[in-house]
């Protein structure tokens, strides 16, 4: 099982040669409270739980957030959109499911929701917004998530950080 070290490794090294990867969201160099407040148009705060990162079939890098609002967890995949901009819900999950990143034991009470979105480096991606659980249930098994302080601590500190 890997650990946290090594995906921020991975980070690390994505980083220095990112033309060979696809582009990957903004959001791995971000750091993240632990409530985040939001804005204006959201009255509940929600929390960011954990992530995860690393690379699908072909060196596509994806990005992972989990985070809980209202009762619900939720799990946020960013997924470059180049050569796969075509893809809807169904095939999204799918890939997500081959790679062994999650498991939908009833594709029935999936709760997926797709959104597109350009970051600041006008790279293209989606965002695969998988409800995990909330009271009633919970709808993903497996997985994996690293504190988000580990995370947190990199980027901080992000000049002179080495990984063996």
């Amino acid at each position: 099982m890997m650990k946290a070290e090594d995906k921020i490794c991975f980070l690390e090294e994505y980083r220095k040669h990112p033309e060979n990867y696809l582009p990957m969201a903004d959001n791995a160099w971000k750091q993240y409270a632990k409530v985040d407040r939001g804005d204006e148009r959201y009255d509940d705060p929600y929390y960011n739980l954990g992530w995860d990162a690393g690379l699908l079939e072909g060196n596509r890098p994806y990005f992972m957030l989990c985070w809980a609002t209202c009762g619900i967890t939720m799990l946020t995949y960013y997924v470059s959109k180049s050569g796969i901009g075509e893809y809807g819900e169904k095939e999204l999950l799918a890939m997500l499911e081959n790679e062994g990143l999650l498991e939908v034991p009833n594709p029935a009470q999936a709760r997926v929701q797709i959104m597109k979105f350009e970051d600041d480096s006008g790279n293209e991606f989606f965002s695969v917004n998988i409800k995990a659980g909330d009271e009633e249930g919970t709808y993903v098994n497996g997985g994996n998530m690293f504190p988000l302080r580990s995370l947190n601590s990199y980027n901080r500190a992000r000049k002179g950080v080495g990984c063996k």
